[in-house]
């Protein structure tokens, strides 16, 4: 049954039943590639251990499903590193490419990232991507996610060095960009008051008066 749903999309939360369509999505010749922290080899029966804690840890991880007939996609998954210091979010996404181009990836990370920053605190949520990987940069880049550094020949493959985008998008920058908040001396102008959803961790934030809070 699904926990969350977008247009298009069945964001289910995960099973062991899962695990061999997880596995299959992460050895397929197009996506084992793109997994970053994995090497390029036959998958060990240990991968699905640390498959399965992979999503177990997460704080919030999905099983991606086609609403219109419950087919298997992929995964997406948030997890929170130092909550107590510094609330930050790990983003992580992985489709089939039989669903690749035609919008679902865009979909999902919307909806995890915008549910993410709602219900989990987040002062940030940044990812890392390989530099080749365009289709991925576009998608992030739609929702928000900005380069912040790069880690140069970070791994060899396809006899050449690839590159390793951190990227990340910040509480402010998704709350301009969802809620239209506005901060600092606009704020005054658009006679608006404090963030009432705020925790005492952040630095008080300001958001437009409108119904959307009432």
């Amino acid at each position: 049954m699904a926990g969350f749903t977008t247009e298009r999309l069945l964001l289910c939360p995960y099973t062991k039943d899962d695990l061999d369509d997880l596995t299959s999505l992460c050895s397929d010749p197009l996506v084992q590639p793109l997994v970053i922290h994995d090497d390029i080899a036959p998958r060990s029966p240990k991968f699905r251990d640390r498959l399965h804690l992979s999503m177990e840890r997460a704080t919030f991880a999905v099983i991606i499903r086609l609403k219109s007939t419950g087919e298997f996609m992929g995964q997406a998954m948030v997890t929170v590193t130092d909550a107590k210091i510094f609330p930050e979010g790990s983003f992580a996404i992985c489709l089939l490419p039989r669903f690749w181009n035609n919008g679902y990836g865009t979909e999902a990370t919307h909806y995890v990232v915008d549910y993410s920053f709602r219900w989990f605190d987040l002062r940030r949520i940044s990812l890392m991507v390989l530099s080749s990987n365009m289709r991925a940069i576009t998608v992030y880049q739609k929702i928000g996610f900005r380069i912040e550094g790069r880690r140069w020949r970070f791994r060899w493959m396809s006899g050449r060095w690839d590159d390793i985008f951190l990227m990340c998008i910040s509480y402010e920058e998704w709350a301009a960009r969802e809620l239209h908040w506005t901060f600092g001396a606009d704020a005054v102008y658009h006679h608006i008051r404090p963030c009432s959803l705020c925790s005492r961790v952040f630095e008080p934030h300001y958001y437009l008066d409108s119904e959307y809070f009432q």
